[in-house]
């Protein structure tokens, strides 16, 4: 047993030594960091939460605690850590100021608008990180399982950006509720019972001198949980009765509360039943509240429940002395005795609409138009302030009591498209099967349909896309032409995703021109998911079409996305970048996470591998943060892939292992595609070129999981290359002849340079050469990898047929240009034929901006363009002191010494972000 003694007036903690150890590192250290404590109810985290305050070596201490009550009140545990520091919020950027101020209910947004979730974090990020500057910071989060969800992601977001900023937070969160703070990219810590030595030290210190058999009685039921230790002796005795024992720890405690309860005097209890429904704390709101109840009341009224152990006043707040308290008294409660505390809270607190209208809501009893019109509203401003569950919350309960039907039906269905939106999917099924109660005619059919395509989780495919396509038929033909719309996007977006190249995919075309889709992004969307290589010329003509007017960050990557499915990867990469820095000012994690993705394939097939990487790492960070296994897979392959080009196979490995990893339950094709184009070229810079072929070949085999006609076309270069390399022409040559006349026509630019290497590389002996030549002659600076595969090919086979001298020329464009890209296992390649040829080539100086990790080669990029550590971390969704720090450790693996240098540095060698 391990123990940290504690100063006068408090008790010893017992048994949590190697937790206090852990927290004091933390809260000793320079820097920040985040620790999430997590156990059962009573196994005292609050306690350790409370001992770090003691411990908090001079930190200044921001507290937050989450209630049953707050759950609807969005950013209520978010605004209690930063109360404090509000008056400072002077320092922030104009926008950040804004931000905050509209999530705490001061500001307002445009109509159909709010501030994205992340927006709000990172504007509470810097508004620590302004404040940890003048003092350490130590964050308490306290029963974070209660918090309204909005709280909950942002402490998570925060969480994972503290350790460079002075700002340590430690959270506790019951281990039975799941949350955003359980995430893995967090550190947890269970804590377990106490041992026998420490459980008999808690129960000598909280119960004095006990008999043997009283003991013994009380250890058991405990199992060594803290809390159990300090109530089981009022309640417990050496003849607890068999059923007694079968009872749950947790129920047995709220039982120990609710006889302590029945045993105050009858305005206490209101007081307390009062306290427990109250959505605040103040002890003059709950008395106030009380007073309507029982008559005249004092603060005297809470003295009995004080002395019971039950509550804490402290100055004007009232607090339960444990959640289980709360617990208790809230189980205990009769409905309209329930419903009455409401009532007359509503009545205190009819200056402050948002908390009025929820307690009206709850004491309602009977459907009430305008209370439902009310909370409506109330779901609007929410929404206003970017707390989604809320307003689905509000919605829901709007449903409930609602006198008209259609208008419970609007709601229902507004309130479950916003949960799936949310990534709350049993909220949302919950929602959707009360709405499919009420569907009462065609279009109340269709929207039920639509929630079950946001809830759908099956592989789908042909089947579910004709599905798809006659819902959007059928909602045409009742004038909804926007949920005609919806559908046929999903329907588009399953083809690529499911059943690529199928006739599905030519349905949804027809589909798009029957409904008469006019928008040019909307069009190309349909167009490039439902038959890319069909319709590549089109697609790129309405792109350029959409590009002539304004549009904004979500169009930007909408267009982007068309691009990048027929192949025109230099325009899809012009379009990510736009949307990315539209997407960073917004604040729009979830959306940039799948930008970055999406840019990272694109400047991979353009041969910029320090784009690529930089983006699919940070890709990577955000998709896993914004809960997006399939776009997180897609970025874990691309990285994998640079990696492999770079010739860090080791890493190449375990990256292309983690997209399989995080790929494998979801089963789609286009994942599928990507971590096998990652893998062969793993494969082919081993020089394994057998499985190379092999890998590549399974995109075209109909029965495979990786089919992607698409993926298949745009890595026919490479599969040529591999067939070559093993003498597997013929082989290759089967399946170039195999592709279908609409394939082999394609506009697609990815398509068409592609099988004119692939046609180029496989040709007769007698052609090779010739068919080389040409199509290094020509303008393939859009594809300088294989622009320079081709060079090695030719200088290669020009070295075959004894004609060295000719192939020196070709073999030493190919290594300067692999040495230009990064992709040192082929230029390895170029320079061994050289030598074969009778001309040495020396290895290349390292750079020694390869020694920067992808965040900081993103953040020097970023110095070389002029830009400020605060406009960085606007950027990169990081504090500036986090990105100071990262700028101090990057210094020594450049051989300098202060930003000026960095500058000269990346002048000089030409380093600027693409």
């Amino acid at each position: 047993m391990a123990a940290h003694l504690d100063g006068p007036g408090h008790p010893v903690l017992l048994g949590r030594g190697p937790e206090q150890d852990r927290i004091a590192r933390l809260l000793g250290g320079d820097g920040g960091g985040a620790l999430v404590v997590c156990g059962p109810p009573g196994i005292g985290k609050s306690a350790l939460l409370a001992w770090a305050e003691r411990a908090a070596h001079g930190r200044r201490v921001l507290r937050a605690t989450g209630t049953v009550a707050e759950l609807g009140l969005p950013y209520a545990g978010l605004h209690q850590i930063l109360r404090p520091l509000l008056a400072g919020v002077t320092a922030l950027p104009a926008h950040r100021r804004r931000a905050l101020d509209t999530a705490f209910g001061g500001g307002s947004t445009t109509p159909g608008t709010h501030p994205d979730l992340y927006a709000v974090a990172l504007s509470a990020l810097e508004l620590l990180a302004v404040a940890a500057a003048a003092d350490p910071l130590l964050v308490l989060a306290d029963d974070v399982h209660w918090m309204d969800p909005a709280s909950q992601q942002a402490l998570a977001f925060l969480a994972r950006r503290t350790a460079s900023d002075r700002v340590v937070v430690l959270a506790a969160q019951r281990d039975t509720e799941p949350g955003p703070m359980l995430d893995r990219s967090l550190t947890v810590t269970d804590l377990a019972p106490l041992d026998e030595a420490a459980a008999l030290a808690v129960l000598a210190q909280t119960a004095g001198p006990l008999d043997p058999d009283h003991r013994a009685r009380i250890l058991d039921l405990a199992r060594g949980n803290p809390l159990a230790l300090h109530e089981l002796p009022r309640t417990v005795t050496a003849a607890t009765g068999h059923d007694a024992d079968r009872l749950p720890l947790t129920r047995r405690l709220e039982r120990s509360f609710t006889a302590r309860v029945g045993d105050l005097g009858a305005a206490t209890t209101t007081a307390l039943e009062v306290a427990a429904l109250d959505d605040g704390a103040e002890l003059a709101e709950i008395l106030a509240a009380t007073a309507l109840l029982a008559g005249p009341v004092t603060a005297a009224v809470l003295e009995p429940a004080v002395v019971a152990g039950l509550v804490v006043v402290e100055g004007a707040v009232v607090r339960f002395r444990h959640p289980l308290v709360r617990s208790a008294v809230r189980q205990r409660l009769a409905p309209e005795v329930r419903r009455a505390g409401h009532a007359a809270l509503a009545r205190v607190v009819h200056d402050q609409p948002e908390r009025a209208v929820r307690h009206r809501a709850a004491a309602a009893l009977h459907p009430d138009a305008a209370l439902a019109d009310d909370l409506e509203r109330s779901a609007d401003r929410a929404l206003g302030r970017g707390a989604v569950a809320t307003a689905v919350a509000d919605l829901d309960r709007a449903a409930q009591l609602s006198e008209d039907g259609r208008a419970r039906r609007d709601r229902l269905f507004r309130a479950g498209v916003l949960a799936h939106d949310l990534g709350s999917p049993g909220y949302g099924d919950r929602l959707r099967a009360q709405f499919r109660d009420l569907v009462e005619d065609e279009a109340d059919q269709l929207r039920h349909a639509w929630l079950g395509e946001l809830a759908a989780t099956d592989r789908g495919g042909e089947h579910r896309v004709a599905l798809l396509l006659e819902l959007a038929e059928r909602a045409h033909a009742t004038g909804d032409d926007a949920l005609a719309l919806r559908f046929l996007r999903a329907a588009a977006l399953r083809c690529w995703n499911f059943c690529p190249d199928r006739p599905v995919g030519a349905a949804v075309v027809a589909a798009a021109d029957d409904l008469g889709v006019a928008d040019p992004a909307a069009r190309a969307a349909l167009l490039a998911h439902g038959e890319p290589l069909e319709h590549a010329h089109e697609v790129l003509a309405l792109i350029a079409r959409a590009r002539e007017g304004a549009y904004d960050a979500a169009t930007a990557y909408r267009l982007g996305h068309a691009a990048a499915c027929v192949g025109a990867f230099d325009v899809s990469g012009e379009l990510f970048a736009e949307a990315a820095d539209g997407l960073r000012s917004q604040g729009r994690l979830h959306t940039l996470g799948t930008t970055l993705v999406l840019l990272s394939w694109s400047a991979l097939r353009r041969g910029r591998l320090d784009v690529a990487v930089s983006a699919a790492d940070e890709g990577a960070r955000l998709c896993a943060e914004t809960d997006q296994p399939f776009w997180h897979a897609c970025a874990q392959a691309a990285h994998g892939l640079v990696a492999a080009l770079r010739g860090d196979l080791d890493a190449a490995d375990a990256l292309v292992r983690d997209a399989e990893r995080i790929a494998a339950p979801h089963r789609f094709a286009a994942a599928s595609a990507v971590v096998l184009v990652a893998r062969a070229t793993t494969a082919a810079a081993r020089g394994d070129h057998a499985l190379a072929f092999a890998l590549l070949a399974r995109l075209h085999d109909p029965l495979d999981p990786g089919f992607h006609p698409v993926h298949g076309l745009w890595s026919l270069a490479g599969l040529a290359d591999a067939a070559a390399a093993r003498g597997e022409e013929d082989a290759a040559g089967k399946i170039l002849a195999e592709l279908p006349p609409g394939v082999r026509a394609t506009s697609s630019p990815a398509g068409r340079m592609n099988l004119a290497h692939a046609e180029a590389v496989l040709g007769p002996d007698g052609e090779a050469e010739e068919r080389l030549r040409a199509l290094a002659s020509t303008d393939t600076g859009s594809w300088p990898h294989e622009r320079h595969r081709l060079l090695l090919a030719l200088g290669a086979r020009l070295l075959r047929a004894d004609r060295a001298l000719e192939a020196r020329a070709p073999l030493r464009e190919a290594r300067d240009g692999f040495d230009a890209l990064g992709s040192a296992p082929w230029a390895q390649r170029a320079r061994d034929a050289l030598h074969a040829a009778g001309e040495p080539s020396p290895s290349p100086v390292r750079d020694a901006w390869d020694d920067l990790s992808p965040q900081e080669a993103q953040i020097a990029a970023m110095v070389a363009e002029g830009l400020s550590n605060r406009e960085i971390g606007e950027r990169l969704f990081l504090s500036h002191r986090t990105v100071g720090s990262h700028l101090y450790r990057m210094f020594p693996k450049l051989g300098i010494h202060s930003r000026v240098e960095l500058l000269r540095l990346a002048a000089a060698g030409g380093r600027r972000r693409s």
